[in-house]
């Protein structure tokens, strides 16, 4: 990964030079695009018929009523920026700030509106709505609304989710190669990825096996709609998670315009197609596909001088939805598939920076994804409705690794492995709504998983030796339900339970979970949440074999965590939000290694090997506080500042405390930006980022020599007390939007780590000059993109 990181410098110059030619680009007339979408309620998803959907342009109201399947379209709205109203009688009103029109494509809109306790005696459209409230009926704390036009100004995000989650409260990034969202200290081995509703696996490319992150993202935020992301104490609904839940959710395809979409830039090439399979249906599709930029870039003849082309990244993925509106309910299909690959052969051919006795390595890393996942919903009657979720997943990595020795230029493989997991999933769930007051849920489902490893090693002479050699299959089952109860307006609460039960070691857990949120004023809220929480271990880890032929592993138990959130929301202007939470989290029955007594399953995740035996014996605590001060996006200008403090320890075997590997103390955010409107049609936008985070700690060693030779000696007992230099990184964004009459041009730059701080990746130890070395990821790299909508 780092040569990986060293190209980023060669990318696409004639970028910036577009950009200029857009700049000085003047077009007359003005473009125009309508806005659809749909009107729905939130508890029940039930269609409201009827509702007035409305803007003001210019002080002329322009607006629709919703049919009876509770869609509306506004038709002819100038390219901008405008305010959408909702209003509907028995319904708190809607305002959606900043509705962005271009004329690429239609702006299309889903609207939850909540239904009201009390009738009010009069219609009062109110000025602006929260923009962070989250999709989920039962959310009440650490939840944010993540909203993929707002975190698409984010710079230094490259279009990634992870990336875009990583400047709220309370999450930090592994590094600059790296996508892991580690939460609150916690490894980001805790992280559940849901898509559209369904449990998924690590959605990215160049992952480390059994980790939840990695180098770029599979899932293009072109196709997303606004989805909820959760740092803690989250409902009954979800399960097997220990630190965060990154809830997304799939936008349908235009079901009444044929839409397109291209692109070129440092996510890849990409296109894009949506919508109707015929005018007299509802029904749409929505697919996305993408190929890695350096490698169509070495397939046309560019050379990047001194790099080898064969060590440059492959990848491509695929997401697509198709969606049928039915009588009394819905059908919907959803699949992600992606491939990577990378290998490093030039490693073994550098000889002249060989020592005598030095070995060289050249790898060749693949992996693979495929999911798939359909989504049958019967609405029984306004109140009740039945969601069925089929899906099945296929997540292969494979390795292969060859050596040279300098001094006789041999070359043998000396290991190969291949790691597979099949899991076909089933969810139920029931969701009824009782009255204004109540509204119950409740599911139940299973997974199955298909776990296949096979792992050798090689001698000179090519003979194998098998290491690993696993064909299992293992059933969690599992269970939920929750209920929303609101006192009136002001008051919720949402009580609930999760439970699983893993049949190949008849270990269960049952899991109590509470929220509350009460709106104290017009312009103030208190949330809390608090529940117990555990997670199945990696299967990697569970069927580890040891020389013997044994699993020691195969009887652990799940991870458990109990957390408590305390939360206080203050609006103190229309577009101005302040947030604070206190959080303390406390897990137990964690992995820890007897024979490796400083360690834990804790500090897992994104670098580490899996092949001990672990026991249930190991603790872990995390508490902080986590401030935002956030202004929206009013009069051209947003901000968002975020405060992070707090501390991450564990306990190994040893019973000793230390600090966990992902305790960084702090972290500090500050995004922002500023929107110029050029002409009648085109704006101009410039956003900043500025991050500042804890190091990353490791375990310190040291260098011995005695009458064997020079070795290197790692300090256990001071594991992880010492940390990488903090981090820090400043980066600008700059994006134009063009709109023509029947198509729209998006160009965007970024320049990315603008001072040239260099940050520390990794470290490793030189044994022959008998130094640490540390390895630094890029410093300053420009890179850009180009987006056409038509």
């Amino acid at each position: 990964m780092r040569k990986i990181d060293g190209m980023m410098h060669e990318k696409l110059k004639f970028l910036s030079v577009i950009l200029l030619l857009v700049l000085s680009t003047t077009i007359f007339g003005q473009s125009f695009q309508n806005i659809r979408g749909r009107v729905f309620e939130k508890n029940t998803q039930t269609p409201i018929p009827s509702a007035h959907v409305w803007t003001s342009i210019n002080g002329n109201i322009t607006g629709s009523v919703t049919d009876s399947l509770g869609n509306f379209v506004i038709e002819k709205i100038p390219v901008g920026r405008w305010e959408v109203y909702v209003s509907s009688v028995d319904y708190e009103d809607f305002v959606a700030m900043n509705v962005l029109v271009y004329s690429g494509r239609e702006t299309v809109m889903e609207i939850a509106m909540t239904e009201r306790v009390f009738n009010l005696d009069e219609l009062v459209v109110r000025p602006a709505v929260d923009k962070d409230l989250p999709l989920s009926r039962m959310a009440t704390a650490s939840v944010r609304m993540f909203s993929t036009e707002e975190a698409n100004r984010y710079a230094g995000s490259w279009g990634d989710p992870a990336r875009m989650a990583a400047n709220f409260a309370g999450v930090s990034a592994a590094n600059d190669s790296r996508n892991d969202i580690i939460i609150r200290g916690n490894s980001p081995l805790g992280l559940l990825y849901r898509l559209d509703g369904f449990d998924i696996p690590n959605p990215n490319h160049f992952v480390v096996r059994g980790s939840t992150g990695g180098a770029i993202s599979m899932i293009n935020n072109n196709q997303l709609a606004n989805s909820d992301f959760y740092t803690g104490a989250f409902p009954a609904e979800f399960g097997n998670a220990l630190s965060g839940v990154f809830d997304l959710k799939m936008r349908n395809g235009n079901n009444r315009k044929q839409e397109f979409l291209a692109s070129i830039g440092f996510n890849g090439m990409e296109f894009g197609a949506e919508g109707y399979f015929s005018k007299e249906s509802n029904a749409s599709y929505l697919i996305n596909a993408r190929y890695s930029f350096l490698e169509m870039m070495v397939a046309m003849g560019l050379s990047f001088g001194s790099m080898a082309e064969d060590i440059i990244p492959k990848y491509r993925d695929l997401c697509a939805k198709v969606n049928f509106p039915l009588k009394k309910g819905n059908f919907s299909f959803i699949t992600l598939l992606g491939a990577n690959s990378v290998d490093s052969e030039d490693d073994i051919n550098d000889l002249d920076k060989r020592k005598p006795g030095d070995i060289g390595e050249y790898y060749i890393e693949t992996d693979r994804l495929l999911f798939f996942g359909a989504n049958y919903t019967h609405r029984f009657n306004m109140n009740t409705r039945w969601e069925n979720r089929m899906s099945y997943q296929h997540a292969v990595s494979k390795e292969e690794v060859k050596s040279i020795t300098y001094r006789n230029l041999s070359r043998w493989k000396n290991y190969s492995d291949a790691t597979g997991e099949g899991r076909t999933t089933w969810l139920s769930s029931v969701y009824h709504r009782i009255n204004t007051r109540n509204f119950l849920e409740a599911g139940a489902g299973a997974d199955l998983f298909m776990t296949r490893i096979h792992e050798n090693s090689y001698d000179m002479a090519q003979n194998p030796t098998v290491l690993h050699e696993i064909d299992k299959n293992s059933l969690l089952l599992k269970m939920y339900g929750q209920w929303r109860h609101r006192f009136n307006d002001d008051i919720t609460v949402t009580p609930g339970f999760y439970h699983h039960y893993y049949l190949l070691t008849s270990n269960y857990s049952i899991e109590p979970r509470i929220g509350m949120q009460w709106k104290t004023s017009s312009s103030t809220t208190l949330n809390f949440g608090t529940g117990l929480y555990s997670q199945l271990q990696p299967r990697l880890i569970c069927f580890y074999q040891d020389k013997d032929g044994q699993l020691p592993n195969k009887s652990l138990k799940f991870t458990k965590s109990q957390q408590t959130v305390a939360g206080f929301n203050w609006k103190f202007a229309q577009s101005f939000r302040f947030k604070s939470e206190i959080y303390y989290q406390y897990l137990y029955d964690a992995p820890v290694i007897e024979d490796f007594p400083q360690e834990s399953l804790l500090n897992f995740g994104d670098d580490n090997r899996w092949d001990y035996a672990f026991v249930n014996k190991g603790t872990g605590r995390n508490y902080g506080l986590e401030l935002t001060l956030e202004r929206f996006l009013t009069k051209n200008y947003y901000f968002l500042t975020t405060v992070s403090l707090y501390q991450s320890k564990y306990k190994g075997y040893d019973k000793i405390e230390r600090n966990t590997k992902y305790n960084g103390n702090y972290a500090l955010n500050f995004l922002g930006g500023y929107e110029w409107k050029i002409g009648k049609n085109n704006l101009l936008s410039a956003n900043i980022k500025i991050s500042g985070l804890g190091g990353k700690r490791f375990i310190p060693a040291t260098f011995v020599t005695d009458s064997d030779g020079t070795r290197l000696e790692y300090d256990y007992e001071n594991a992880y007390t010492t940390q990488y230099p903090a981090y820090f990184r400043f980066d600008l964004n700059i994006n134009m939007k063009m709109n023509f009459n029947r198509w729209s041009l998006e160009i965007f730059a970024e320049l990315a780590n603008i001072t040239n701080h260099k940050n520390v990746w990794t470290q490793y130890y030189d044994v022959n000059n008998q130094k640490e070395v540390l390895v630094y990821h890029y410093g300053f790299m420009p890179i850009g993109g180009v987006k056409a909508y038509f």
